[in-house]
């Protein structure tokens, strides 16, 4: 539950499925952290060190930036956490 997202969501590596609403919750709260801690990638919204490991076309989606698209509720998008706390006019000017 709750509390096993919390704990997942800390880890160095994390590895999850494509398709699962538990993991996407640690993977938009491993997107808050990394930008909280500067990790490798936050500045172009991914998350080097988290991976799907089912299925495999999708094993390295996270480690790049990838706007909104489809109806994947399943899963969370860079979105969530890239440039969140920025004025729409910084933004627009990027």
């Amino acid at each position: 539950g709750m509390l096993d997202q919390l704990v997942a969501s800390k880890g160095r590596t994390f590895f999850s499925t494509y398709y699962s609403t538990l993991t996407g919750y640690i993977m938009r709260m491993r997107g808050y952290a990394s930008v909280k801690n500067k990790a490798d990638g936050y500045l172009e919204g991914a998350l080097k060190s988290s991976f799907y490991i089912f299925p495999d076309q999708h094993r390295n989606v996270m480690t790049q930036y990838q706007g909104l698209k489809g109806g994947n509720w399943e899963r969370e998008f860079p979105v969530s956490w890239h440039d969140i706390d920025k004025g729409i006019t910084e933004l627009v000017t990027k």
